[in-house]
């Protein structure tokens, strides 16, 4: 195992997330309370697991938990916001129903992202949502169904600051227009530079930094840290990102 990129693993999911423990503070409700929701099938699994020798995500890992070691479990701050709009929910029933509710609801918040930013979002990645030239919420609740088994594995969790409209939108729109004003080379006009940089503070808005060993091959390594090292932009550096 590597010692020092655990370490530093560890060291960031401790600093970002929230511990297992700690849950139904961050929430503002009881243990009974999310647990009932876990049993309903709408609370996600644990972002992060941590032991002596691991740290495991949905999305990577550093080392491997070994057979009987326990685990610190840790949660993506997105969860909190997204079990306290569950547990209003459950109000008015739940099982199955809860689930169905709550894609809904992010179905119709995506929408109304799209809407808000209709231009952007029909250049860069969501014209597909698209019937008879309005963003259609039955082509989103498609969308978002799509999403669910990743959000509940944690995998969301671990890029996203909330799992709603907004930030999925706005995470797939500025990767997008990232890409498009990287791909013509190495240089880049005063204005390009600044059309980067803003696109590239827009898509920061709603990352979470990623852990050092996930962060180089994921968004905000890609669609962040290359365009900063290839252009030359002025960035803060990601203290935790691993040599």
């Amino acid at each position: 195992m590597d010692r020092r990129n655990h370490r530093a693993a560890a060291d960031y999911v401790r600093r970002h997330c929230i511990a297992s423990a700690l849950l139904p503070a961050a929430v503002g409700a009881s243990p009974e309370a999310i647990a009932r929701l876990a049993k309903a099938g709408v609370a996600p699994q644990p972002t992060y697991r941590v032991t002596p020798t691991a740290v495991v995500s949905a999305i990577g890992q550093i080392g491997e938990i070994a057979p009987g070691e326990g685990a610190e479990d840790y949660f993506g701050i997105a969860v909190g916001p997204w079990l306290r709009r569950a547990l209003v929910l459950a109000e008015q029933g739940e099982g199955s129903g809860l689930e169905a509710a709550l894609l809904d609801w992010l179905a119709g918040d995506l929408v109304a992202a799209l809407d808000a930013r209709a231009e952007d979002a029909l250049a860069w990645g969501w014209a597909h949502l698209t019937r008879g030239g309005r963003f259609d919420r039955g082509a989103a609740r498609e969308e978002v169904a799509s999403h669910w088994h990743g959000w509940m594995v944690g995998g969301w969790a671990v890029c996203l600051r909330r799992f709603d409209g907004h930030h999925l939108a706005t995470k797939e729109i500025e990767r997008r227009r990232i890409a498009h004003l990287t791909a013509g080379g190495d240089a880049l006009s005063a204005n390009g530079r600044l059309a980067l940089l803003d696109a590239m503070s827009r898509l920061d808005s709603v990352l979470l930094p990623f852990a050092p060993h996930e962060r180089p091959t994921g968004t905000p390594g890609l669609f962040i840290d290359e365009p900063v090292r290839r252009f030359g932009l002025p960035w803060p550096s990601f203290e935790g990102l691993a040599a």
